[in-house]
């Protein structure tokens, strides 16, 4: 750090006064909060929203035109499914189903007048490689059984408050999906996100007999919510996506996973107020922080303005101000940034556990937030030094 090594005299503004420290730190750690806060939602945001993208096991995903995200309930022949099957490079295409209009979950230790409330429910054949989670897979026999179902721990508070730490105790626990009696028979952990507030996975037999309405006529089955389809090991993904797009109607979208996560991602960010307001939220974190830092700097330099005046008289040049309030800055951004982290941190476990969203402190989250602060401290201490560069030394004796 040579720009601290030539400006020694930003530490000692710092530290000689050690109450107005704490509350500049304070005040930093507080906007530090608020910035990680609207970070930490807008990423977990995302982060649940593709959740079950990066769950599945699968290259390429088929989804109908009309599904502009993923919880829309727009489908598309199983036809679809069996058709990408024979395409050239294609090792095995498998269908996905998904309710949540009609999946109501009751937990009915109260008795048959508790209140439902609804739950994603997630179908698909047993026999079919699409899941990657080793606590789904791991328990696939118990799903054989009619009327049978896993339950996301992760489920939304007190909704679906069913012991899922214990499997036998689960099994008892007398609940009803869709009018009709079902067995939780196991957990597994997906996590919420902004449009279910829980999850099922059943067998596709099962899914069938919970909700015949799908199709008005024939099979239920034969509407599909996502195709999974497996390229060949030495297949080209790029080639085989575009193979399978030119081979299937227009009424299906062929996606690598990269586009499926980016799609979702976008539709959330650019399609609906919540990236803006996230957005917003940041923005004022910031400026919040811009006022603090900006006050602690500026008080600092009108008590010291004529210390000040003495080193200009002695012929120190405006850039030796400069650098000492930008390591001023510098200094206030990375201590008052420790404190906002620790806070961040503890706020997100608690959010996480609260909530259900995929609220994870990730390396480049905390580098964002910090360049961000850094960069509003910086702001602050240059706003700040006008007033002693434009002083006249004379006048300030």
């Amino acid at each position: 750090m040579p720009l601290l090594r030539k400006t020694p005299l930003a530490w000692k503004n710092l530290t000689h006064d050690k109450r107005r420290l704490a509350v500049a730190l304070a005040g930093i750690g507080f906007a530090v909060l608020l910035m990680f806060t609207q970070v930490g939602f807008q990423k977990a945001l995302f982060d649940s929203q593709v959740k079950l993208i990066d769950d599945l096991r699968g290259d390429i995903f088929l989804v109908s035109k009309a599904k502009y995200t993923l919880a829309a309930e727009k489908r598309f022949p199983k036809e679809r499914i069996n058709q990408a099957s024979s395409c050239f490079g294609v090792a095995g295409a498998f269908p996905i189903y998904s309710e949540l209009t009609l999946s109501v979950l009751k937990n009915l230790t109260k008795g048959q007048s508790s209140k439902g409330y609804p739950i994603r429910s997630i179908g698909f054949h047993l026999k079919d490689p699409v899941l990657r989670a080793d606590a789904i897979t791991d328990q696939i026999y118990k799903l054989r059984i009619p009327n049978t179902a896993l339950i996301d721990v992760r489920s939304k508070g007190t909704n679906f408050a069913f012991p899922t730490e214990d499997d036998d105790l689960l099994a008892d626990q007398p609940a009803e999906l869709a009018g009709k009696r079902l067995q939780l028979v196991g957990s597994f952990e997906l996590g919420t996100d902004f449009a279910h507030d829980g999850n099922l996975v059943m067998s596709a037999e099962n899914f069938a007999s919970y909700f015949p309405a799908r199709k008005q006529f024939g099979n239920p089955l034969d509407v599909v919510d996502l195709g999974v389809v497996h390229k060949q090991e030495d297949a080209d993904l790029a080639k085989v996506r575009d193979l399978v797009d030119d081979l299937l109607p227009n009424d299906v979208s062929v996606l690598t996973r990269e586009e499926y996560r980016n799609q979702e991602i976008g539709f959330w960010d650019a399609s609906t107020p919540i990236g803006i307001i996230f957005s917003a939220g940041k923005i004022i974190g910031f400026v919040v922080g811009v006022v603090i830092c900006y006050q602690v700097i500026y008080t600092d330099i009108a008590d010291h303005m004529s210390e000040f005046a003495t080193l200009r008289a002695m012929g120190y040049k405006d850039r030796y101000f400069v650098r000492m309030i930008v390591a001023e800055g510098v200094l206030l951004s990375i201590i008052g940034f420790i404190p906002g982290l620790l806070a961040s941190w503890g706020l997100y476990y608690f959010l996480a556990n609260m909530t259900g969203l995929q609220l994870i402190m990730t390396m480049p989250s905390a580098m964002k937030v910090l360049g961000l602060t850094i960069l509003m401290c910086i702001a602050s201490g240059l706003l700040a030094v006008r007033k002693l560069l434009s002083a006249d030394p004379a006048s300030l004796f």
